[in-house]
Protein backbone atom coordinates (compact mmCIF):
# COMPACT_ATOMS: atom_id res chain seq x y z
CA UNK A 1 0.00 0.00 0.00
CA UNK A 2 2.87 2.24 0.83
CA UNK A 3 4.70 1.73 -2.00
CA UNK A 4 0.95 2.65 -4.41
CA UNK A 5 0.70 5.61 -2.65
CA UNK A 6 4.44 6.57 -3.37
CA UNK A 7 4.07 5.48 -6.90
CA UNK A 8 1.21 7.82 -7.02
CA UNK A 9 2.73 10.80 -5.27
CA UNK A 10 6.02 10.17 -8.35
CA UNK A 11 3.16 10.56 -11.11
CA UNK A 12 1.55 13.43 -9.69
CA UNK A 13 5.04 14.69 -9.24
CA UNK A 14 5.74 14.28 -12.87
CA UNK A 15 2.54 15.49 -14.68
CA UNK A 16 3.28 18.26 -12.76
CA UNK A 17 6.34 19.00 -13.88
CA UNK A 18 5.80 18.43 -16.87
CA UNK A 19 2.72 20.87 -17.28
CA UNK A 20 4.26 23.49 -15.70
CA UNK A 21 8.64 23.65 -16.71
CA UNK A 22 10.90 24.50 -14.38
CA UNK A 23 12.38 28.12 -13.81
CA UNK A 24 15.48 27.41 -16.08
CA UNK A 25 13.74 27.10 -18.77
CA UNK A 26 12.78 30.54 -18.89
CA UNK A 27 15.42 32.93 -19.97
CA UNK A 28 16.69 34.25 -17.03
CA UNK A 29 14.21 33.89 -14.19
CA UNK A 30 10.51 32.94 -13.15
CA UNK A 31 7.88 35.94 -13.45
CA UNK A 32 6.30 36.75 -9.97
CA UNK A 33 4.02 39.72 -9.23
CA UNK A 34 6.84 42.67 -8.33
CA UNK A 35 4.36 45.24 -6.94
CA UNK A 36 0.61 46.19 -6.32
CA UNK A 37 -0.26 49.42 -6.77
CA UNK A 38 -3.64 50.80 -5.39
CA UNK A 39 -5.68 52.99 -7.95
CA UNK A 40 -8.82 53.38 -6.69
CA UNK A 41 -12.10 53.91 -8.57
CA UNK A 42 -15.02 51.67 -9.01
CA UNK A 43 -17.32 49.91 -11.14
CA UNK A 44 -16.03 46.85 -13.74
CA UNK A 45 -13.27 47.71 -15.99
CA UNK A 46 -11.99 46.10 -19.51
CA UNK A 47 -9.24 46.52 -21.97
CA UNK A 48 -6.15 48.00 -20.78
CA UNK A 49 -3.32 50.00 -23.11
CA UNK A 50 0.25 51.15 -22.82
CA UNK A 51 2.35 54.11 -23.88
CA UNK A 52 5.88 52.82 -23.91
CA UNK A 53 7.34 56.05 -24.74
CA UNK A 54 4.99 58.33 -22.57
CA UNK A 55 5.32 55.32 -19.20
CA UNK A 56 1.37 55.62 -19.76
CA UNK A 57 -1.18 52.88 -18.72
CA UNK A 58 -4.53 53.18 -20.32
CA UNK A 59 -7.19 51.78 -18.32
CA UNK A 60 -10.94 51.62 -19.44
CA UNK A 61 -12.84 51.34 -15.58
CA UNK A 62 -16.20 51.79 -15.57
CA UNK A 63 -17.30 55.53 -16.37
CA UNK A 64 -13.54 56.60 -16.26
CA UNK A 65 -10.34 56.16 -18.15
CA UNK A 66 -7.77 56.04 -15.77
CA UNK A 67 -4.16 56.91 -17.09
CA UNK A 68 -1.37 55.37 -14.52
CA UNK A 69 2.35 56.48 -14.59
CA UNK A 70 4.15 53.28 -14.19
CA UNK A 71 7.77 54.96 -13.56
CA UNK A 72 6.01 56.39 -10.48
CA UNK A 73 3.06 53.39 -10.09
CA UNK A 74 0.48 56.53 -9.38
CA UNK A 75 -2.38 58.17 -11.59
CA UNK A 76 -1.64 60.88 -13.73
CA UNK A 77 -4.98 61.73 -14.92
CA UNK A 78 -8.07 60.48 -15.47
CA UNK A 79 -11.05 61.34 -18.06
CA UNK A 80 -14.44 61.48 -16.59
CA UNK A 81 -18.13 61.56 -17.82
CA UNK A 82 -18.24 58.37 -19.74
CA UNK A 83 -21.36 56.07 -19.80
CA UNK A 84 -18.66 53.10 -19.60
CA UNK A 85 -15.19 52.78 -21.42
CA UNK A 86 -14.05 49.38 -23.18
CA UNK A 87 -10.44 50.06 -25.10
CA UNK A 88 -8.19 53.01 -25.44
CA UNK A 89 -6.22 52.73 -28.85
CA UNK A 90 -3.61 55.93 -29.34
CA UNK A 91 -1.96 57.12 -32.69
CA UNK A 92 1.38 56.89 -33.71
CA UNK A 93 2.12 60.88 -33.38
CA UNK A 94 1.67 60.43 -29.74
CA UNK A 95 -0.61 63.62 -29.62
CA UNK A 96 -4.35 62.02 -29.41
CA UNK A 97 -5.81 58.92 -27.90
CA UNK A 98 -9.64 56.98 -28.36
CA UNK A 99 -11.85 55.71 -26.31
CA UNK A 100 -14.38 53.70 -27.36
CA UNK A 101 -18.24 54.94 -25.06
CA UNK A 102 -19.81 51.39 -25.30
CA UNK A 103 -23.58 52.91 -24.13
CA UNK A 104 -23.47 55.98 -25.68
CA UNK A 105 -22.12 54.36 -29.11
CA UNK A 106 -19.52 57.11 -29.61
CA UNK A 107 -15.87 56.73 -29.72
CA UNK A 108 -14.03 60.26 -27.65
CA UNK A 109 -10.85 61.38 -28.63
CA UNK A 110 -8.52 63.03 -26.34
CA UNK A 111 -5.32 64.93 -26.24
CA UNK A 112 -2.65 62.45 -24.37
CA UNK A 113 -1.00 65.97 -22.69
CA UNK A 114 -3.83 67.29 -20.99
CA UNK A 115 -6.40 64.32 -21.04
CA UNK A 116 -8.81 66.34 -22.30
CA UNK A 117 -11.47 65.05 -24.94
CA UNK A 118 -11.78 66.83 -28.14
CA UNK A 119 -13.48 65.45 -30.12
CA UNK A 120 -16.92 62.69 -30.07
CA UNK A 121 -17.68 60.33 -33.00
CA UNK A 122 -20.44 58.42 -33.66
CA UNK A 123 -20.00 54.79 -34.07
CA UNK A 124 -22.99 51.79 -34.50
CA UNK A 125 -24.26 50.31 -31.22
CA UNK A 126 -22.08 49.05 -29.04
CA UNK A 127 -18.68 50.07 -29.48
CA UNK A 128 -15.97 47.69 -27.57
CA UNK A 129 -12.79 47.24 -29.36
CA UNK A 130 -10.71 49.87 -30.81
CA UNK A 131 -7.81 49.50 -33.76
CA UNK A 132 -6.19 52.31 -35.05
CA UNK A 133 -4.55 51.15 -38.20
CA UNK A 134 -0.99 53.49 -39.01
CA UNK A 135 -0.53 52.61 -42.53
CA UNK A 136 -4.13 53.23 -43.87
CA UNK A 137 -4.95 56.40 -40.66
CA UNK A 138 -7.87 54.50 -40.05
CA UNK A 139 -9.73 53.52 -36.89
CA UNK A 140 -11.68 50.76 -36.54
CA UNK A 141 -14.42 50.79 -33.63
CA UNK A 142 -15.88 47.22 -33.42
CA UNK A 143 -19.32 47.34 -32.32
CA UNK A 144 -20.65 44.57 -31.01
CA UNK A 145 -24.84 44.77 -30.41
CA UNK A 146 -25.98 42.64 -33.19
CA UNK A 147 -28.75 43.41 -36.22
CA UNK A 148 -32.33 41.73 -36.50
CA UNK A 149 -32.13 40.83 -40.30
CA UNK A 150 -35.48 41.44 -42.27
CA UNK A 151 -35.07 39.20 -44.68
CA UNK A 152 -37.49 41.66 -47.14
CA UNK A 153 -35.44 44.67 -46.79
CA UNK A 154 -32.34 45.44 -49.15
CA UNK A 155 -30.96 48.20 -47.09
CA UNK A 156 -29.00 46.45 -44.03
CA UNK A 157 -29.09 50.16 -42.55
CA UNK A 158 -32.46 50.26 -41.22
CA UNK A 159 -32.11 47.02 -39.43
CA UNK A 160 -32.77 47.66 -35.60
CA UNK A 161 -30.44 46.55 -33.17
CA UNK A 162 -31.31 44.07 -30.69
CA UNK A 163 -31.10 44.12 -26.39
CA UNK A 164 -29.07 41.12 -25.37
CA UNK A 165 -25.90 39.75 -27.89
CA UNK A 166 -26.27 36.45 -26.55
CA UNK A 167 -30.26 36.07 -27.30
CA UNK A 168 -31.28 37.77 -30.25
CA UNK A 169 -34.92 37.80 -32.03
CA UNK A 170 -37.02 38.63 -35.08
CA UNK A 171 -39.51 40.81 -34.61
CA UNK A 172 -43.14 39.57 -34.54
CA UNK A 173 -46.65 41.18 -34.79
CA UNK A 174 -48.93 42.06 -32.47
CA UNK A 175 -50.12 38.88 -30.41
CA UNK A 176 -47.02 36.49 -31.11
CA UNK A 177 -44.04 35.28 -29.80
CA UNK A 178 -40.85 36.90 -31.26
CA UNK A 179 -38.81 34.33 -33.46
CA UNK A 180 -35.33 33.30 -32.21
CA UNK A 181 -32.18 34.54 -34.45
CA UNK A 182 -29.74 31.50 -35.62
CA UNK A 183 -26.09 32.54 -35.36
CA UNK A 184 -26.14 32.35 -39.28
CA UNK A 185 -28.31 35.80 -39.19
CA UNK A 186 -26.64 37.60 -36.15
CA UNK A 187 -24.98 40.78 -37.74
CA UNK A 188 -22.50 42.66 -36.12
CA UNK A 189 -20.70 46.15 -37.39
CA UNK A 190 -17.82 47.99 -37.74
CA UNK A 191 -17.30 51.66 -37.75
CA UNK A 192 -14.51 52.74 -40.19
CA UNK A 193 -12.86 56.27 -39.09
CA UNK A 194 -10.76 58.56 -40.83
CA UNK A 195 -8.45 58.98 -37.98
CA UNK A 196 -7.16 62.69 -39.78
CA UNK A 197 -10.96 63.78 -40.44
CA UNK A 198 -12.17 62.69 -37.52
CA UNK A 199 -15.72 61.31 -39.62
CA UNK A 200 -17.18 58.11 -39.91
CA UNK A 201 -16.29 56.97 -43.56
CA UNK A 202 -18.52 53.58 -43.21
CA UNK A 203 -20.38 50.88 -41.70
CA UNK A 204 -19.40 47.65 -42.11
CA UNK A 205 -22.39 44.71 -41.25
CA UNK A 206 -20.42 41.57 -40.25
CA UNK A 207 -20.92 37.97 -40.25
CA UNK A 208 -21.76 36.60 -36.62
CA UNK A 209 -20.85 38.47 -33.25
CA UNK A 210 -17.61 40.43 -33.07
CA UNK A 211 -15.40 40.47 -30.48
CA UNK A 212 -11.76 41.54 -29.75
CA UNK A 213 -9.89 43.04 -32.83
CA UNK A 214 -5.62 43.35 -33.51
CA UNK A 215 -3.56 45.28 -36.02
CA UNK A 216 -0.25 43.69 -37.31
CA UNK A 217 1.41 46.92 -37.63
CA UNK A 218 1.01 46.13 -41.37
CA UNK A 219 -1.87 47.27 -43.15
CA UNK A 220 -3.90 44.19 -42.03
CA UNK A 221 -6.80 44.08 -39.06
CA UNK A 222 -8.04 40.73 -37.61
CA UNK A 223 -11.29 40.55 -35.68
CA UNK A 224 -12.72 37.47 -33.65
CA UNK A 225 -16.28 36.30 -34.76
CA UNK A 226 -17.29 34.58 -31.86
CA UNK A 227 -20.08 33.00 -31.75
CA UNK A 228 -19.41 31.27 -35.38
CA UNK A 229 -15.36 30.53 -34.30
CA UNK A 230 -13.64 32.37 -37.29
CA UNK A 231 -11.02 35.30 -37.70
CA UNK A 232 -12.09 38.08 -39.97
CA UNK A 233 -8.73 39.75 -41.71
CA UNK A 234 -9.17 43.03 -43.19
CA UNK A 235 -7.04 44.68 -45.57
CA UNK A 236 -7.15 48.38 -44.07
CA UNK A 237 -5.04 49.76 -46.72
CA UNK A 238 -7.61 48.40 -49.81
CA UNK A 239 -10.32 49.26 -47.61
CA UNK A 240 -8.80 52.82 -47.05
CA UNK A 241 -8.39 53.40 -50.66
CA UNK A 242 -12.22 52.27 -51.45
CA UNK A 243 -13.92 54.51 -49.23
CA UNK A 244 -11.89 57.62 -49.74
CA UNK A 245 -13.34 57.22 -53.13
CA UNK A 246 -17.05 57.88 -52.15
CA UNK A 247 -19.28 61.34 -51.33
CA UNK A 248 -18.47 62.52 -48.24
CA UNK A 249 -21.47 60.46 -46.47
CA UNK A 250 -20.81 57.26 -44.48
CA UNK A 251 -22.04 54.31 -46.18
CA UNK A 252 -23.24 51.04 -45.22
CA UNK A 253 -21.55 47.88 -46.70
CA UNK A 254 -23.25 44.56 -45.99
CA UNK A 255 -19.86 42.34 -45.78
CA UNK A 256 -22.18 39.69 -43.89
CA UNK A 257 -22.45 37.48 -46.21
CA UNK A 258 -19.64 34.27 -47.96
CA UNK A 259 -20.39 35.85 -51.31
CA UNK A 260 -19.95 39.60 -50.52
CA UNK A 261 -21.17 42.07 -53.19
CA UNK A 262 -18.45 44.36 -54.89
CA UNK A 263 -18.33 46.82 -53.04
CA UNK A 264 -15.88 44.89 -50.58
CA UNK A 265 -13.41 44.25 -53.44
CA UNK A 266 -11.78 41.10 -54.13
CA UNK A 267 -8.94 41.37 -51.51
CA UNK A 268 -10.79 43.95 -48.73
CA UNK A 269 -11.68 40.87 -46.07
CA UNK A 270 -10.55 36.90 -45.85
CA UNK A 271 -12.53 34.92 -43.03
CA UNK A 272 -10.63 32.50 -41.48
CA UNK A 273 -12.09 28.88 -39.85
CA UNK A 274 -10.63 27.99 -36.46
CA UNK A 275 -12.88 25.34 -36.64
CA UNK A 276 -14.38 23.37 -33.03
CA UNK A 277 -10.99 23.11 -32.06
CA UNK A 278 -11.42 26.83 -30.85
CA UNK A 279 -14.54 27.58 -29.78
CA UNK A 280 -15.66 31.14 -29.03
CA UNK A 281 -12.38 32.98 -29.61
CA UNK A 282 -12.18 35.69 -26.45
CA UNK A 283 -9.04 37.74 -27.67
CA UNK A 284 -6.04 38.24 -30.21
CA UNK A 285 -2.41 39.08 -30.26
CA UNK A 286 -0.40 39.62 -33.70
CA UNK A 287 3.26 39.22 -34.71
CA UNK A 288 3.64 40.90 -37.87
CA UNK A 289 7.02 40.32 -38.94
CA UNK A 290 6.69 36.51 -38.40
CA UNK A 291 2.74 36.65 -39.85
CA UNK A 292 1.60 34.93 -36.41
CA UNK A 293 -1.74 35.04 -34.48
CA UNK A 294 -2.12 34.11 -31.31
CA UNK A 295 -5.84 33.55 -30.22
CA UNK A 296 -7.41 32.61 -26.93
CA UNK A 297 -9.86 29.88 -27.36
CA UNK A 298 -13.23 29.13 -24.87
CA UNK A 299 -11.61 25.86 -24.44
CA UNK A 300 -8.67 27.20 -22.38
CA UNK A 301 -6.54 26.62 -25.11
CA UNK A 302 -4.63 29.28 -27.40
CA UNK A 303 -4.56 28.43 -30.81
CA UNK A 304 -1.62 29.49 -33.23
CA UNK A 305 -2.29 30.67 -36.90
CA UNK A 306 -0.48 31.36 -39.80
CA UNK A 307 -1.99 35.13 -40.70
CA UNK A 308 -1.31 34.68 -44.25
CA UNK A 309 -3.48 31.77 -44.52
CA UNK A 310 -5.36 31.26 -41.55
CA UNK A 311 -4.02 27.68 -40.88
CA UNK A 312 -3.60 26.91 -36.99
CA UNK A 313 -0.15 25.59 -36.75
CA UNK A 314 -0.14 24.91 -32.46
CA UNK A 315 -2.39 24.88 -29.67
CA UNK A 316 -1.23 25.59 -26.45
CA UNK A 317 -3.35 25.26 -22.70
CA UNK A 318 -3.93 28.53 -20.82
CA UNK A 319 -6.71 28.37 -18.19
CA UNK A 320 -10.09 29.80 -17.69
CA UNK A 321 -11.60 32.86 -18.49
CA UNK A 322 -9.14 34.59 -20.62
CA UNK A 323 -10.14 37.82 -21.85
CA UNK A 324 -6.28 39.09 -23.23
CA UNK A 325 -3.03 38.11 -24.60
CA UNK A 326 -0.31 40.25 -24.81
CA UNK A 327 2.69 39.42 -27.28
CA UNK A 328 5.98 40.85 -26.44
CA UNK A 329 8.12 40.61 -29.43
CA UNK A 330 11.85 41.61 -28.95
CA UNK A 331 12.07 38.80 -25.95
CA UNK A 332 9.57 36.40 -27.85
CA UNK A 333 6.99 36.15 -25.15
CA UNK A 334 2.92 35.47 -25.36
CA UNK A 335 0.76 36.20 -22.18
CA UNK A 336 -2.41 34.85 -21.72
CA UNK A 337 -4.33 36.74 -18.83
CA UNK A 338 -6.74 34.11 -17.44
CA UNK A 339 -8.99 35.74 -14.79
CA UNK A 340 -11.34 32.75 -14.07
CA UNK A 341 -10.96 30.34 -10.72
CA UNK A 342 -8.18 32.18 -9.17
CA UNK A 343 -6.79 33.90 -11.92
CA UNK A 344 -3.56 32.76 -14.00
CA UNK A 345 -1.32 34.47 -16.11
CA UNK A 346 0.14 31.75 -18.80
CA UNK A 347 3.65 32.32 -20.31
CA UNK A 348 4.14 30.91 -23.45
CA UNK A 349 7.62 31.38 -25.30
CA UNK A 350 8.41 31.64 -28.75
CA UNK A 351 11.76 30.03 -29.78
CA UNK A 352 12.61 29.47 -34.22
CA UNK A 353 9.23 29.49 -36.62
CA UNK A 354 6.52 27.61 -35.16
CA UNK A 355 8.65 26.64 -32.05
CA UNK A 356 6.32 27.35 -28.27
CA UNK A 357 6.12 25.90 -25.32
CA UNK A 358 4.32 27.13 -21.83
CA UNK A 359 7.27 28.10 -19.48
CA UNK A 360 5.11 29.23 -16.58
CA UNK A 361 1.97 29.45 -15.26
CA UNK A 362 1.77 32.19 -12.60
CA UNK A 363 -0.85 32.33 -9.90
CA UNK A 364 -2.49 36.16 -10.00
CA UNK A 365 -5.45 37.45 -8.70
CA UNK A 366 -9.63 36.58 -9.11
CA UNK A 367 -10.75 38.33 -12.24
CA UNK A 368 -7.37 39.70 -13.41
CA UNK A 369 -8.48 39.11 -17.02
CA UNK A 370 -6.97 41.53 -19.22
CA UNK A 371 -3.41 42.83 -19.45
CA UNK A 372 -0.86 44.67 -21.26
CA UNK A 373 2.63 44.36 -22.15
CA UNK A 374 5.98 47.12 -21.71
CA UNK A 375 8.12 45.84 -24.71
CA UNK A 376 10.68 47.97 -23.14
CA UNK A 377 10.80 46.93 -19.87
CA UNK A 378 9.56 43.38 -19.82
CA UNK A 379 6.68 44.03 -17.51
CA UNK A 380 3.13 42.65 -18.04
CA UNK A 381 0.09 44.75 -16.15
CA UNK A 382 -3.08 43.19 -15.69
CA UNK A 383 -5.81 45.12 -13.34
CA UNK A 384 -8.18 43.35 -10.45
CA UNK A 385 -9.91 44.23 -7.41
CA UNK A 386 -10.39 42.66 -4.19
CA UNK A 387 -14.31 41.06 -2.67
CA UNK A 388 -15.50 41.13 0.23
CA UNK A 389 -18.70 40.49 2.15
CA UNK A 390 -20.05 42.90 4.68
CA UNK A 391 -20.83 40.87 7.96
CA UNK A 392 -23.59 43.36 9.70
CA UNK A 393 -25.84 42.95 6.73
CA UNK A 394 -29.13 41.67 7.97
CA UNK A 395 -30.30 38.43 6.79
CA UNK A 396 -27.99 36.13 8.15
CA UNK A 397 -24.55 34.22 6.90
CA UNK A 398 -26.44 32.17 4.48
CA UNK A 399 -27.69 35.50 2.77
CA UNK A 400 -24.08 37.24 2.01
CA UNK A 401 -23.18 37.99 -1.09
CA UNK A 402 -19.59 39.95 -1.90
CA UNK A 403 -18.64 42.68 -3.88
CA UNK A 404 -15.69 44.53 -4.34
CA UNK A 405 -14.28 46.37 -1.75
CA UNK A 406 -14.28 50.01 -1.92
CA UNK A 407 -10.97 51.62 -2.79
CA UNK A 408 -9.48 47.99 -3.49
CA UNK A 409 -8.25 48.44 -7.81
CA UNK A 410 -5.36 47.53 -8.47
CA UNK A 411 -2.74 47.04 -11.23
CA UNK A 412 -0.21 43.87 -10.49
CA UNK A 413 3.03 44.33 -12.01
CA UNK A 414 4.18 41.52 -13.23
CA UNK A 415 8.23 40.73 -14.16
CA UNK A 416 11.06 38.80 -13.76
Amino acid sequence: MKRLFALCLLASATLTAQQIPGATELPGSPFSIKKTWIIGGVGSWDYLTLDPAARQLFIAHGSIMQVVDVTAGTVAGKITGLRGAHAIALDDTGEFGYISDGPADQVKVFDRRSFAVVATIPTGPTPRALVFEPQSRLLFAICTNPFTVNPTSPNPSRNQANPPPSSPTRSAPPGRNPQPISPQEIKTSITVIDAQTRQPLAQILMPGRLGFAQTDGQGQVFINIVNRNQIARIDAQSLGALLRKQSSAASVLDWSHESRPAQSSADSMRLFALGTDCPEPSALAADGPHARLFVACGNMKMAILNAGTGEVVAFLPTGPGTDAIGYDPGRGLIYSANGGANGSLTIVRQDIADSYAVVQVLPTRQRARTLAVNSSTGEVYLVTDLLGVNLAQAGGIGTLQSSPANGSFQVLVIGN
